[in-house]
């Protein structure tokens, strides 16, 4: 395939195929900072536009706008708490909380150049793995997507550090029955539809996450004086986004261990980016020194998500392009544009026309580096938002993720569950309940139920422990588990001792004297 990469280049740089992919990459950071329009409404919006258009320029059009979203919903999720699509929602676990101590621009830098970085890492491996891709796709089966599932369902026992383990329980047992509403998959029964044809098909996973973070957000800050960023001096500067960019090679072992996870999750049809990046953030918090400052504004839990978010992206390639078989919604949607422009996906692909696959490598990359380059010019500016008076921004905020659930399908379904979820989001945070702890089940539950019952049938109970790849993931898993809850009750009996030696020199003090 090396004797192909100088054609490709060509045919990607040839006029207008640049204009093109900026074009295709301004549309994407439009739509993509909107919660609700994400990259299945953006690609197909701009899929009727492609249809009398060059084949390659209307390819890096759509890459372009493929490659933008993703950021774009990580710089509203840092900023306003308003993750657009699933996979942002892990950004703001510690994006925010940078943006509430005036740290926004230190956030943004980070995210953009994290984002560039891992597209970079997962294009290279792509094309290294792409003649291997059949073998690496075929190995994944519904013992291995029950498994991915339940990595992604353990990493509430890695976030959940130093936290309630009783609330985060009973949140984590709410997210999971929320997960079951609508069809069984298997037996076809209605579960908890309570007459409503709209919870048919279970909650909507944007919705539900609009509401849980934006909605909760804006009902807090109708009360509230000030600025999201407070009094802080850094909020008045146009700063940091460089040392954003600096932090993530001080925090390269957290990039390149989340690069990995999101090539290699990538290449999963149906694990989808969400996941991803759970389960990238639960390795940061488990590999770091110090997992308490997770949650409160660590710049490793924004490195995490955005690098293996991006880099999923450029695996998502081999089962789509090779089988035909889209790794996520997105691509889906990508698929079949590609099928109208007269790129059929599939095994034959390889052998007839190997240099569109490279195309898109490069699209994917160049869109990712004009994104960054944008991002990183205008955070420092964007990060003004957190300058704006709460009781401006809420109903601002309010009114964006309202019309966002509206705009996914033009239901008013979502709209109520975009509420719903926004009351609960805002009585959890007045109680101390994780709202991570219900977003992860929320994410996976439907995958682990529908694999789980998909293994019974299909292999039985061993199908679950004598495939290797299963095999490998349920010890892993087991593996995580066991030492952070080791790592736990080390740290309690710690404290406990450090609060003996407290209390009896507060005794033997005064007695001295």
């Amino acid at each position: 395939m090396g004797h192909l990469v100088l054609p490709a280049l060509q045919e990607f740089i040839t006029w207008p195929a640049p204009l093109f992919l900026m074009i295709g990459v301004l549309v994407g950071l439009l739509f993509g900072i909107l919660p609700g329009l994400g990259g299945p409404q953006v690609l197909a919006l701009l899929t009727p536009l492609t249809f009398k258009m060059d084949p390659s320029s209307a390819i890096v059009m759509l890459i372009g706008a493929m490659s933008a979203i993703p950021l774009a919903g990580s710089l509203a999720a840092i900023l306003l708490n308003l993750p657009g699509h699933a996979p942002s929602v892990a950004s703001t676990f510690d994006g925010y909380p940078l943006t509430l101590k005036g740290k926004g621009g230190y956030a943004v830098g980070a995210s953009a150049s994290s984002a560039l970085f891992s597209a970079i890492f997962g294009a290279v491996v792509l094309t290294l793995i792409l003649p291997f891709g059949e073998k690496v796709v075929l190995a994944f089966s519904y013992p291995e997507f029950f498994m991915m599932a339940l990595a992604g369902l353990s990493m509430i026992v890695v976030i959940s550090k130093g936290k309630s383990v009783l609330k985060g329980l009973i949140a984590a047992v709410i997210g999971l029955m929320i997960s079951f509403f609508g069809f069984d998959p298997i037996t076809g029964v209605t579960r908890f539809t309570f007459g409503s044809l709209y919870l048919y098909n279970g909650i909507e996973i944007v919705p539900a996450l609009i509401g849980l973070f934006a909605v909760s957000e804006g009902i807090e800050m109708m009360h509230q004086k000030g600025s999201i960023a407070g009094q802080s001096p850094l909020a008045a500067k146009l700063t940091g986004v460089g040392d954003g960019v600096k932090s993530v090679f001080k925090n390269f072992g957290v990039f390149i261990r989340s690069s990995a996870i999101g090539t290699f999750m990538g290449m999963i049809p149906g694990v989808g980016g969400a996941i991803t990046t759970i389960v990238a953030y639960g390795q940061a918090v488990q590999t770091s020194k110090h997992p308490e400052r997770f949650g409160k504004g660590e710049i490793a839990g924004v490195i995490a998500p955005e690098a293996a978010n991006n880099s999923k992206d450029a695996s998502g390639f081999v089962p789509s392009l090779i089988f035909g078989i889209p790794s996520h919604v997105e691509m889906a949607v990508l698929l079949g544009s590609l099928t109208i422009l007269g790129i059929q996906p599939g095994p034959k692909l390889i052998e007839t026309d190997p240099g569109k696959i490279l195309m898109i490598i490069y699209a994917l990359v160049a869109g990712n580096l004009i994104t960054a380059i944008i991002a990183l010019f205008i955070g420092g500016y964007l990060t003004k938002l957190a300058l704006i008076s709460k009781q401006i921004l809420a109903p601002v905020i309010l009114a964006i993720s309202i019309i966002g659930a509206y705009a996914l399908k033009g239901e008013m379904g979502d709209v109520y569950v975009a509420l719903a979820f926004g009351i609960l989001g805002y009585m959890f945070d007045r109680f101390g309940f994780p709202k991570i702890n219900i977003v992860i089940p929320l994410m996976v539950g439907k995958l682990m139920e529908t694999s789980f019952h998909q293994t019974l049938l299909s292999m039985g109970w061993t199908g679950f422990f004598t495939r290797p790849i299963s095999l490998i993931i349920l010890v892993v898993v087991i593996a995580v588990i066991f030492f952070t809850l080791r790592n736990n009750k080390a740290v309690k009996t710690e404290r406990e001792k450090v609060g003996d030696l407290s209390e009896s020199t507060k005794v033997d003090g005064p007695s001295a004297v």
